[in-house]
């Protein structure tokens, strides 16, 4: 008869804690499992596909190859979270929910032509320091072959929240596209106009050879405000940049850390877990939640990386970010610190420090990243991304 070993067997406990845990979960982790790109089935969209008087082929955005969007019980289509999310959680992120933030179609196709329609969730189309074409606007990238990286290509404005956007571009047969959806609305409905006779593909497998998304959870700033554009939230910088798939979880103003929070976001079976929810947390929520919510997604997710961030230092004089700052220094670094000196692996911290340049030139408002501060904070959490995922320098490209 075998014995088993001492550390065999605690890790044989551990994998039943985990199977336990997750079972209580079992309802979010069956809608999370699997990627969209994975189940996209190219038949149901040349089948469900439209062909109109003038030779243009539609395809609805329900049939096209969707990454960002991990649940299928939801109340509407392109939903971020699951229609159980309960009122333990705040008001903020039940309704920004329907915000596609991070969410990108992503195929190739032997089209000459593209045809983008899109009609927002909201007819809240700007902010009075965010544009529409970063609200609820798209943006196209074309692959270049011979740089080896994506290319941002033409960026669908929108006027009217009732008739909804539109955006005709010249396509080169078989480059892989990319589109981005809105960073603060939602989309109604989506249709790719393509040529009467032409097909659409979704691309292969990332040369990274990392297939499960990085998934972000924060405030405002994860969020993608206050991006021009929706491919220019740091998030979705990264994600090229890296060559991988991501999540999108900011919500303006309304990451705070309930527990129930680690639990959707446990749901998803991702690569990395990034949180940066120090923003919107008081010293009274970060005492309450903050080391209760890391150590319960640790707890339902053992194997995955977790990255905590702390709030970004955009070099303003306000008594916010003076709060931010003490947050960072009593809590985030902190907790980091506890944990790894009870022995957890996988865990990584990222410092403001680093963030944003030192021109103070990155912000719209001194606390909302413009571009230029999307690109810093994209290099700075992608340095510490490539680390938790094992990644090379170049991200594997």
């Amino acid at each position: 008869m075998l014995k088993s070993s001492k550390s065999e067997v605690q890790g044989l406990k551990s994998r039943v804690s985990c199977l336990a845990s997750l079972a209580i979960l079992a309802p979010l982790v069956l809608f999370a499992q699997q990627s969209e790109i994975a189940k996209w089935d190219p038949a149901m969209a040349q089948k469900n596909a439209v062909v109109d008087t003038n030779g243009v082929k539609w395809v609805d955005g329900k049939f096209l190859p969707i990454e960002g969007r991990m649940f299928d019980d939801v109340d509407h289509y392109y939903d971020r979270l699951p229609k159980n999310v309960t009122t333990n959680v705040n008001g903020g992120v039940r309704s920004m929910k329907h915000h596609t933030a991070g969410m990108q179609f992503r195929f190739t196709t032997d089209s000459k032509k593209l045809r983008f329609r899109w009609v927002p969730y909201s007819g809240g189309l700007s902010m009075d320091h965010m544009p529409s074409t970063g609200v609820s606007g798209i943006d196209i990238y074309r692959f270049d072959a011979a740089k080896g990286k994506w290319l941002y290509y033409k960026t669908g404005r929108i006027w009217d929240g009732v008739k909804g956007g539109s955006l005709d571009v010249a396509w080169t047969p078989g480059t892989p596209c990319l589109v981005n959806l809105p960073l603060y609305n939602g989309i109604k409905s989506f249709t790719l106009g393509i040529d009467k006779d032409a097909t659409v593909t979704a691309l292969p497998p990332r040369k990274s050879g990392v297939s499960k998304p990085v998934v972000f959870y924060g405030t405002s700033i994860t969020h993608g405000g206050c991006a021009s554009r929706p491919g220019l939230a740091f998030p979705s910088i990264m994600g090229r940049d890296l060559d991988v798939p991501i999540v999108n979880l900011g919500f303006s103003g309304s990451g705070q850390g309930e527990l129930e929070m680690s639990e959707h976001l446990a749901a998803i079976d991702a690569s990395c877990y990034v949180l940066d929810c120090v923003w919107n947390m008081g010293p009274k929520l970060m005492e309450a939640r903050y080391e209760k919510f890391v150590r319960n997604l640790r707890r339902l997710r053992p194997d995955v990386p977790i990255v905590m961030a702390e709030g970004c230092d955009v070099y303003c004089a306000t008594e916010q970010s003076k709060y931010v700052v003490e947050r960072n220094a009593q809590y985030v670094k902190p907790t980091y610190e506890k944990l790894k000196k009870e022995g957890w692996k996988k865990l990584y911290f990222l410092p403001s420090e680093g963030q944003h340049a030192d021109d103070f030139e990155g912000t719209v408002d001194g606390t909302h990243p413009n571009d230029w501060g999307m690109m810093h904070m994209a290099r700075a959490y992608g340095r510490i991304v490539r680390e938790a995922l094992g990644l090379p320098s170049d991200g594997g490209r």
